[in-house]
């Protein structure tokens, strides 16, 4: 299918992007006409839809890695909160201790400390707190007393022998850097999982995100992993959350034995979490997240470090009938209907020696079978995505040897990011890629007609992690979305990597970043966010007739089920405003949408918009402007 450019004329008279994403605006009347420097034409020679277009294609992908979950969407603001380091362990614990404290047995965990706290000892933090409400809370047990100080407010705690939980309330009057500390006193005390949450969290994350992520629209989530998942045991993470055990994150913070070695990589971290999970963001959390922003859960498992018990009981907690022991325990858990998850993905990257666990191919695949013939033997109905590269020679080991054993093969591409590229070179280094890929899939379902029903998933994708997502790493993003919709054929599912990063990482290509302030859409979450919003249900066959081929124009035209509506996507990479105009003039443009910036801009703070996205009802001109993205929405007859 070719792509499309249509011309339509329009006047950006329209509301500016908020954090939520785009604004909507009514219809303008009598504006004046943009300048433009060149006119084009759309034409649709046919309205016959094309292949249907998969809905989640507009997904997200989430990780636990540094920067994405902790202090983004998770709303704890107090680190290392069950101890896994000593109090006060230099380098490492981000616990300050004055007086008499040292590390404790017989906390919550097993697996981590706890503080003991002499008389007149103490523990404490400094925390980032906006104006509002916070709740807290303790584990404490011992002979004297827990003084809690934040904020210029006390609260005393009288303890008993065995461990019990405590909570407290702040009203913290303006932003600002507050200590928080726990202090024993009249005795030794043990403190453990401790916490410190605004109060309207949502099941333990932040609603400001979370609203966020629920504008965005990414249709399905992708988690928890991404390399991490070869490393994780999901066990950790259910169940209570102050009992829950803290692990290191074997992806980035394999155990090497050598403290030293440790705190280099602590000084290194954006926090704490970055490279100790918790486990307080777990299964049950992911799932209220998803159900929360209406998105459909991609639950990964663990074929590296796991093993096939672990994902059957997984599926099994997951969709399992409370007669069932992991079903069961869910109910027991909170949550005793049944998730349903349908769509899962069977291990992460698995043909790369980077993984843990990695195998060759021929040994992978019967790890492959085993693990979907298992998880499909206690719920037949669930959809699995393989591990893929058809970079390599590995999808075809894939296709040729589990063709029945899949219904997705996952594709990961992190292209190039070269700054000093021109704007349509930088989309080209993206969409030639995945051209590759799609190519080189079509060529393998040919060879083996078995795997005919195989769907490529690009379940991570993006510009390469060396820069905070830009405009012009928008313009490729969208041109990929084209691409996707052109091969809806073959093309089943794309997660964009990542949904959230914090605004500090300045070398992660996110959709929206987040920090103590609130969150913000980059230029690639607003497009991410239109394209799930505005585009059609089927592919269809459109026209631009560009006479300056150096506007390098990228577009894909869709049209809804009832063939009333066509929406057409516009990239122009070009520093030229072109009006657009439609051939068939019987043809209305109903709604513009346009997404535009200056292209080497990122975001510099939440709240600062490196693009704006600008939505206008009827305009009486469309007008695609530089380097921009732009959706048409049109009424046929």
């Amino acid at each position: 299918m070719k792509r499309n450019v249509r011309i339509l004329s329009l006047v950006f008279a329209a509301a500016l992007l908020t954090l939520a994403g785009c604004a909507e605006t009514s219809p303008v009347e009598e504006q004046p006409q943009d300048e433009y420097d060149l006119e084009y034409t759309v034409s649709l020679p046919d309205l016959t839809r094309g292949y249907e277009v998969s809905p989640l294609i507009y997904g997200e992908f989430l990780e636990h890695i540094p920067g994405c979950i902790y202090g983004t969407i998770w709303a704890e603001l107090l680190e290392d909160r069950k101890f896994y380091y000593a109090p006060g362990e230099e380098g490492l614990s981000p616990w300050t201790v004055s007086g008499e404290v040292s590390a404790a047995e017989g906390g919550c965990s097993e697996s981590d400390l706890a503080a003991g706290i002499g008389d007149g000892g103490r523990i404490s933090q400094s925390v980032s707190l906006a104006e509002g409400s916070y709740t807290g809370s303790l584990y404490a047990a011992g002979s004297g007393t827990v003084k809690v100080t934040a904020a210029g407010q006390e609260y005393t705690v009288g303890v008993g022998q065995q461990l019990q939980k405590y909570t407290f309330a702040l009203e913290i009057p303006e932003d600002g850097e507050y200590e928080v500390s726990f202090a024993g006193e009249g005795g030794y005390v043990i403190v453990d999982s401790v916490s410190l949450m605004p109060s309207d969290n949502y099941c333990g994350m932040r609603r400001d995100t979370l609203d966020a992520m629920k504008e965005l629209g990414g249709t399905i989530y992708r988690w928890p992993g991404g390399n991490f998942v070869s490393g994780y045991f999901w066990k950790d993470g259910i169940g209570d959350r102050d009992e829950r055990p803290s692990r290191r994150n074997a992806a980035w913070f394999e155990d090497t034995g050598d403290i030293e070695e440790d705190r280099a990589r602590m000084a290194e971290a954006y926090s704490f979490y970055d490279l100790i999970d918790p486990n307080d963001m777990g299964t049950d959390e992911f799932l209220a997240m998803c159900e929360y922003i209406g998105a459909e859960p991609y639950m990964a498992v663990n074929t590296g470090s796991g093993s096939v018990e672990d994902a059957v009981d997984l599926l099994e907690y997951c969709n399992g009938s409370t007669a069932a022991e992991y079903g069961a325990l869910r109910a027991e858990n909170g949550h005793p209907e049944p998730y349903g998850i349908r769509y899962w993905c069977v291990g992460n990257e698995m043909q790369g020696d980077w993984q843990i666990g990695h195998v060759q191919i021929d040994e992978y695949v019967v790890r492959h079978n085993a693990f979907a013939e298992a998880m499909k033997a206690v719920d037949a109905d669930i959809l699995i995505t393989g591990c893929g590269d058809n970079a390599s020679l590995w999808s075809e080991g894939m296709l040729a040897n589990c063709a029945e054993n899949l219904d997705y093969i996952g594709e990961h591409l992190y292209a190039v990011n070269d700054a000093e590229k021109s704007n349509a070179s930088h989309i080209v280094s993206i969409t030639g890629n995945f051209t590759l890929r799609l190519n080189n899939h079509r060529a393998l379902l040919e060879k083996y007609p078995d795997a005919a029903h195989v769907r490529i998933a690009f379940d991570e994708y993006a510009f390469a992690w060396s820069a905070q997502a830009t405009m012009r790493d928008a313009l490729g993003i969208a041109a990929s979305l084209n691409l996707f919709i052109e091969n809806a054929d073959i093309v089943g599912m794309a997660n964009y990597s990542d949904a959230v990063f914090s605004a500090a990482r300045e070398d992660a290509p996110a959709a929206i970043y987040a920090d103590g302030t609130g969150a913000a859409f980059s230029p690639v979450g607003l497009v991410l966010q239109a394209y799930a919003k505005y585009m059609q249900k089927y592919a269809l066959t459109a026209y631009i007739r560009q006479t300056d081929r150096d506007t390098a124009l990228d577009y894909q035209a869709t049209i809804s089920e009832d063939g009333k509506t066509v929406s057409l996507a516009i990239v122009n990479p070009s520093d030229r405003s072109i009006a657009i105009g439609m051939q068939d003039e019987s043809y209305t443009i109903e709604r513009s949408v346009s997404i535009a910036g200056n292209a080497a801009q990122a975001i510099d703070a939440v709240g600062a918009d490196a693009a704006q996205c600008i939505v206008e009802d009827a305009p009486a001109l469309a007008v695609i402007r530089p380097q921009s993205v732009q959706i048409l929405v049109i009424r046929i007859g």
